[in-house]
């Protein structure tokens, strides 16, 4: 079983971190069905349990079960229900300071103090999530063509989304290659704590504040893609992407410092700071390319791809996937990995910002965010795993890894050049499955 695919308006780092290379639904899907093997025992089970902990931030913690049965006619129909739980801190976007910041909590009620020196965290970040996803793949008249079909459902505490899929594939030249086209789409409601902000507007000292109501969004995604078979022993896949979203794309959560010209805190709205709410775009269309390689080598098995992200908002990525399974006697196996992402910043992504910066973007009414998923960023993934028969028969493995995120600030302002300002995010994944 693949890592979830994980969701979320308010903690899409965490979860974002945790999905698979390929980038979106379609891209698994279409990966899937490829190198689906026919099993007519019966239904087949996956069961996997995943922790993450990063270092004094969040923890996830989610179980997962999928299953999947494949008929005589050689369709399949399959269902997977996940649910995971975040706790800790979540960073809610202000700079540090040589002073001690206080901040209202999204719900208006009460506050919560970042020491001096410290990234601004809110210590309360609680979140669950329920998933559901369904499946139905159907061959057609020809045997070489199929159809895939699927569904999901996801709610939170602040966040529901619905979606569907669907994906045709056709085998050509001695199926030998697999074109397939893939589309899929998503609707999102968001309901954040408390309302949603008014973006660019100042935070306010706790109590009663003028906020919005729910929000939407929705989401269209189209793949297009080839797999090859080179020779015996190699695979090649590339696949293009598409999506584009409309509505709500901003983080209601997320704030940013506004600081006079020596970087220094600035009272206000009875606060010993001034802090904005951020602005997103109400549209982002992404491109993305993805190209894998698969080899045999001797009984062992490389795997490598790479995946190139642009968008309408300036961020582009680059993302190199590496695995190599050293395959061993009586059904067990070892498999490093490595993957290496780096990303450049959003058009609007700024630190922190001075009055005078700030004044000319609200009266404009630019987009401004200090999310530091939408900065400058480079993360390094390195992992293990172990992959071995239990005494009945049954598929199991054990997999470990290791997170660093690196960001750059932007923006630095005066004093603030003395400041870790985007700090290093170090995190611990371990993960154990077992099929049946």
């Amino acid at each position: 079983m693949n890592n979830s695919t994980l969701n979320t308006a308010k903690n899409k780092n965490v979860r974002k971190l945790l999905q698979s290379a390929s980038s979106c639904l379609l891209g698994a899907t279409a990966v899937t069905g490829a190198q689906a093997q026919i099993n007519d025992e019966g239904w087949q089970t996956d069961i996997a349990v995943l922790a993450y902990s990063e270092t004094d931030r969040v923890s996830a913690f989610e179980p997962a079960i999928a299953v999947k049965k494949t008929f005589d006619d050689e369709s399949v129909v399959g269902f997977k229900l996940v649910f995971d739980a975040l706790t800790g801190a979540s960073a809610n976007g202000a700079t540090p300071s040589d002073t001690p910041q206080t901040f209202t909590r999204p719900s208006g009620k009460g506050s919560y103090t970042a020491a001096n020196n410290e990234t601004p965290l809110d210590d309360t970040f609680r979140d669950t999530r329920i998933n559901f996803t369904a499946m139905y793949e159907t061959p057609l008249a020809d045997r070489m063509d199929k159809v895939i079909w699927g569904a999901n459902v996801s709610s939170e505490h602040d966040f529901i989304s619905l979606g569907g899929s669907g994906t045709f594939m056709r085998d050509i030249n001695q199926r030998n290659t697999t074109l397939s086209a893939g589309f899929s789409f998503e609707v999102d409601t968001i309901k954040p704590v408390g309302g949603s902000p008014i973006a660019l507007n100042e935070m306010q000292v706790a109590g009663p504040s003028t906020r919005g109501g729910d929000e939407s969004r929705t989401m269209v995604e189209m793949l297009l893609g080839v797999t090859q078979i080179i020779d015996r022993n190699t695979l090649m896949q590339f696949n293009y992407g598409l999506a584009v979203s409309n509505g709500y794309h901003t983080d209601p959560y997320k704030i940013v410092s506004v600081v006079d010209d020596n970087g220094g805190l600035i009272p206000a709205n009875g606060l010993n700071g001034t802090y904005l709410y951020e602005s997103r775009p109400d549209a982002r269309t992404k491109h993305s390319v993805f190209s894998k390689v698969k080899r045999f080598v001797g009984g062992d098995v490389a795997d490598i791809s790479y995946r190139y992200m642009w968008d309408d908002w300036g961020v582009a990525s680059s993302t190199v996937d590496m695995h190599y399974r050293f395959n061993m006697s009586r059904g067990w196996y070892l498999e490093p990995h490595v993957r290496y992402y780096s990303q450049q910043a959003a058009d609007f992504y700024n630190t922190s910002i001075t009055t005078t910066q700030a004044d000319a973007i609200v009266a404009a009414g630019d987009n401004l965010t200090a999310d530091y998923r939408l900065g400058e960023m480079a993360a390094t993934t390195l992992g293990l795993k172990l992959g071995f028969l239990t005494p009945g028969g049954n598929k199991s493995s054990v997999r470990i890894e290791y997170y660093n995120q690196t960001s750059t600030a932007s923006n630095v302002i005066g004093s603030q050049s003395s400041q870790d300002l985007v700090p290093d995010v170090d995190a611990v994944i371990m993960q154990f499955n077992y099929s049946f």
